[in-house]
């Protein structure tokens, strides 16, 4: 069973609420412990782990030490996770560009917000990449 378009833009619609919330009182990605969030990644907590997430694509550029526990975190069992861990690398952008094969990776998971999370990330981190159809997961 596919999820409608209302679900997929509600579901969007709260992440934004979360990463807005989030951010406000924040100054800057400095402002984030970038080690501190890589380690929430872990977590046994999905709330812990999707914060991380958040906080992680806050910090920008400055968080390139998370590509890695990011691509990873792509791989999250809570699709909530996989979005954000695809958010929080378009975030940091260019200096994430080795992500950019697990993000299209990506594209084929199961949640179509993720899928689409994901191609966003491409293009965010490096412009010129061109991203395919988002395939069945996605209904319009």
């Amino acid at each position: 069973m596919r999820p409608s378009f209302s679900f997929l833009f509600l579901h969007g619609f709260v992440v934004l609420l979360l990463v807005f919330a989030s951010a406000c009182g924040k100054k800057s990605g400095a402002d984030v412990n970038i080690q501190a969030e890589i380690s929430n990644l872990a977590s046994d907590n999905a709330e812990t782990r999707q914060n991380a997430c958040v906080k992680l694509g806050e910090a920008k550029e400055a968080a390139s030490a998370g590509v890695k526990p990011l691509m990873a975190a792509l791989k999250d069992k809570d699709a909530l996770v996989r979005r954000l861990a695809a958010y929080a690398l378009g975030e940091i952008g260019a200096k994430a560009k080795e992500a950019i094969p697990a993000l299209r990776d990506a594209m084929k998971d199961p949640d179509p917000s993720v899928a689409s999370s994901a191609a966003s990330a491409i293009t965010a981190i490096d412009p010129s990449q061109k991203v395919e159809s988002l395939g069945p997961n996605v209904t319009n």
